[in-house]
């Protein structure tokens, strides 16, 4: 089950990656902003 969790969640990084030219790079820094910004959000409602 995981396998295929984390198989799937590959390839839909990587088909993201082809459609919007960005480097591996670039998308962890994106989902670090992600995650600051709904880190934030949580502790704003909690």
């Amino acid at each position: 089950m995981i396998n295929k969790f984390k198989a799937w969640h590959i390839d839909l990084i990587e088909k993201v990656q082809k459609i919007t030219g960005l480097s591996n790079y670039q998308i962890i820094w994106i989902s670090f902003a992600e995650g600051l910004i709904i880190g934030f959000f949580v502790c704003y409602i909690i």
